[in-house]
């Protein structure tokens, strides 16, 4: 039987996503043979996540000011909104270089706290007089994320401010070849089609 700290650690590490019992106990294992003063520096790092905000318009994370960067760029285009589960999308649609608009973080805590951000979003730009003249949902193509897909678009589907609605694509990758691919990727491949 481990020393309750110890236990205690692990059980914390194993909540993180993706991080089962034996990964979270090699985690505090591996901190545990670690200098005193790594495990000091590693705290106060952790410790500083109680500091990071949200931007007021996209629920971005961010250290001190209201708005994230892109928000506050001037030369993004305003009038394109890209609905995302979370702050690591924004990063992989950034690395393309092909969109330049203004993003809306809805987490992937739980469906309600997405259903609340998508209904804050949908009252900004009811009360905002400019138009969105395009809104892409980019949600993971997952069960959680089609359906919470499918839910923003019915509801900004009957918003005037919203004129049009679109989806990323789904579908092959380059390269890849036909045989080897899921049921759900060829079907959505094929419905995708140009």
């Amino acid at each position: 039987m481990l020393p309750r700290p110890i236990q205690q650690l692990i059980d914390e590490f194993a909540k993180l996503p993706s991080v089962g019992p034996r990964q979270a106990a090699r985690f505090v294992f591996h901190l545990l043979s670690q200098p005193k003063e790594e495990i000091e520096k590693f705290a106060k790092k952790l410790f500083i996540l109680k500091k990071i905000k949200y931007c007021h318009f996209c629920n971005r994370t961010i250290e001190t000011e209201i708005l994230c960067p892109i928000c506050k760029d001037k030369n993004r285009d305003r009038s394109t909104i890209c609905i995302v589960e979370k702050d690591t999308d924004i990063e992989s649609l950034e690395k393309t270089k092909r969109y330049n608009g203004l993003y809306y973080v809805i987490g992937t805590e739980d469906e309600k706290k997405q259903l609340e951000r998508l209904k804050t979003l949908f009252e900004k730009i009811k009360k905002s007089s400019k138009q969105v003249e395009e809104m892409i949902i980019a949600t993971d193509a997952t069960t959680e994320g089609e359906t919470m897909a499918l839910y923003a678009a019915k509801m900004f589907k009957n918003l005037p401010a919203v004129k049009k609605i679109t989806r990323l694509g789904r579908g092959l990758s380059t390269g890849s070849e036909l045989e080897y691919m899921d049921e759900d990727t060829l079907a959505n491949a094929l419905l995708g089609r140009k």
